[in-house]
């Protein structure tokens, strides 16, 4: 049988994900006098449907109709729960959507408080450029009333006779790659996949032998330093920014990479490796995720899970505050003396983040920490790549801090571990889709496949088409 695989999102940049996987079913009716099935059935089954993200929170394109029938789709599967793979899930499900949505547990708990912390973003974005709100909260509660949750290995039939089975994807709590199989054929969407290194998550589970591989590909033109330690890093670059009494600012994503920092700065505290200070997690939304969190021990690493079974909090410690309201967020401006805030959204594109670096980028005393991706054209990416003087809230701010980077806490594999990644699947595997990266990331990537490899690689173009047997 044959299907065919649409490129709808997260090719040639690495957000929205979105791609459409369709085939045909033969009919239940049968005509007996011709001993067949009359006709057939079009299945079609959406993996991700994921925010467009970049220079804006809100960019253009999240509000262009969808280049197919959102009412024709029967099943929507969710990878994981970052906005870049479930932030048009709400807008799906308000132009038509009916069908069912399927993640694991943990995703699911995490989306609903992410798509209404996104709502709020996209909203405040879409006044400022004189557009309607993409979706509200009756989209999103309407979303999460279609949403089934099955575990790892539990392997579920899907129409067309496919038969889906999810498996640890390692990137954040949840996180899971979606492998399809019908008659003996397979692909598979890895979805992000975890670079090993959360003190908090298990590695990436292998997959079996695959036909067809979707993959992505964020850093796949770069290699970590073999020799950072993210830990020993990041002990010194608050013990210095301490030293000079100042305040480390850490931008942050509300899942993953704050629950990571906390995790990572209670230790040192604990250890005695770094001096007492105020810690400020300046995110309502990643207080609602670390209890999340919290509420799925089942899906944490072997010996996490036995410190929160036995009902150590892993996340706090006395000098750690959640910040909930504007005004407190405020306050923290007036503190004196070394503080750490972790604060939204991990690529400076927009919430509070932003009243703190007016505040600490001018200060020389101060320090600036990236700890993960930053898109191309966000803040984020500017101050990455050393602009010293950047636009905020309307206004030209200086970069007299310094700004350090520690890419050891990215959620995602490098350019070798993709490839060897690939090379765990090769048993009969035809053909790479190489997505979710920037053009010369994924370009890379799949011309290393083909060298090292000898596997046929491509890089599809947005809204292309590809026929497969499977």
């Amino acid at each position: 049988m044959q299907s065919t695989l649409q490129f709808y999102g997260g090719t040639g940049t690495v957000t929205g994900s979105n791609f459409l996987l369709e085939t045909e079913s033969p009919s239940t009716s049968f005509d007996k006098t011709q001993d067949k099935p009359l006709g057939s059935t079009r299945i079609r089954i959406l993996v991700d449907c994921g925010l467009i993200q970049g220079k804006h929170t809100a960019e253009l394109d999240n509000w262009a109709a969808f280049p197919y029938e959102p009412a024709s789709v029967q099943y929507l599967v969710v990878t994981h729960a970052h906005i870049d793979h479930i932030g048009r899930i709400p807008k799906l499900v308000k132009e038509g959507f009916r069908g069912k949505i399927i993640s694991t547990e943990a995703t699911k708990s995490l989306v609903e408080p992410l798509l209404l912390d996104s709502m709020e973003l996209l909203a405040h974005d879409a006044r400022k450029h004189g557009r309607l709100p993409l979706y509200d909260t009756g989209d999103i509660a309407n979303a999460m009333g279609l949403w089934e949750s099955v575990a790892y290995h539990r392997k579920v039939a899907l129409p067309g006779d496919f038969v889906l089975e999810f498996y640890d994807a390692g990137h954040i709590l949840g996180s899971a790659m979606a492998v399809f199989t019908r008659e003996g054929k397979s692909i598979a969407f890895t979805g992000d996949l975890g670079g090993g290194n959360s003190p908090l998550l298990p590695p990436v589970e292998d997959i079996p032998h695959v036909d067809y591989l979707v993959m992505e590909s964020v850093y796949g033109d770069r290699v970590r330093s073999a020799d950072q330690n993210r830990r020993d890093t990041l002990e010194n670059v608050i013990e210095d920014t301490a030293a000079r009494k100042g305040a480390l600012l850490i931008p942050a994503f509300s899942t993953e990479r704050t629950q990571d920092l906390l995790f990572e700065i209670r230790t040192l505290m604990v250890e005695k490796r770094i001096p007492s200070m105020p810690v400020y997690a300046d995110s309502p939304l990643a207080q609602k995720i670390t209890a999340s969190y919290l509420a799925h021990p089942e899906y944490f690493a072997p010996a996490i899970r036995v410190r929160l079974e036995a009902g150590e909090n892993i996340f706090a410690f006395p000098e750690l505050r959640f910040v909930e309201s504007a005004e407190e967020s405020r306050g923290i401006q007036s503190t004196k003396g070394p503080m750490i805030i972790i604060a939204g959204s991990g690529m400076s594109n927009g919430g509070r983040v932003h009243s703190h670096e007016k505040n600490i980028l001018p200060d020389k005393h101060s320090t600036l920490l990236i700890v993960g991706y930053q898109a191309a054209g966000s803040l984020g990416r500017r101050l990455a790549e050393g602009d010293k003087n950047v636009r905020i809230m309307g206004q030209q701010t200086p970069v007299r801090c310094r700004v350090e980077a520690i890419y050891g806490y990215s959620a995602h594999m490098d350019s070798q571990e993709l490839l060897e990644f690939v090379n765990k699947t090769m048993g009969k595997l035809k053909e790479v889709f190489v997505v979710m990266g920037e053009p010369a990331s994924s370009s890379f990537l799949a011309q290393r496949i083909r060298d090292y490899l000898g596997t046929k690689a491509t890089v599809p173009e947005i809204g292309s088409t590809v026929t497969l047997n499977v």
